[in-house]
């Protein structure tokens, strides 16, 4: 019976677990929180270095939308959380960019979760420069 009980907690951890793709902006925009900066370059040159970027600091792209702006990945579990979903999304603003990074723990109970908000902000700041609170 053990045995069972545990199989069952397991598949109901596993079926709890968010998916990346939660973090899809709807037509208001990306979901809310996260922290957004001001970067000098445009959109597509943004986009291409969080593609580039964010393998650099553990997260796996899994959706990259080009049209819509935005980028999904997330980090799988590991010896201190059950993993993380990132969402990615860039806006024009005036000459540069506008990036909003909204980190999630995949479950709810996922207290070691890392936020990845300043960590994607300070890559992109590595290959694009410096970064202005919005």
């Amino acid at each position: 019976m053990p045995r069972r009980l545990a199989a069952l907690l397991v598949l109901l951890l596993l079926a709890a677990c968010a998916s990346a793709t939660n973090l899809r902006p709807g037509p208001e925009g990306p979901p809310p929180g996260g922290l957004t900066m001001l970067y000098p370059q445009k959109p597509e040159a943004v986009l291409e270095a969080a593609i580039r970027g964010l393998p650099h600091i553990g997260l796996h792209v899994v959706e990259i939308d080009p049209a819509g702006r935005y980028l999904l990945a997330e980090r799988g579990i590991n010896a201190m959380s059950n993993g993380e979903n990132v969402g990615v999304y860039i806006a024009p603003s005036g000459e540069g960019s506008s990036v909003t990074v909204v980190s999630r723990r995949k479950t709810a109970t996922n207290i070691g979760a890392k936020d990845f908000t300043m960590p994607v902000h300070l890559q992109l700041g590595l290959v694009l420069g410096r970064a202005m609170p919005k």
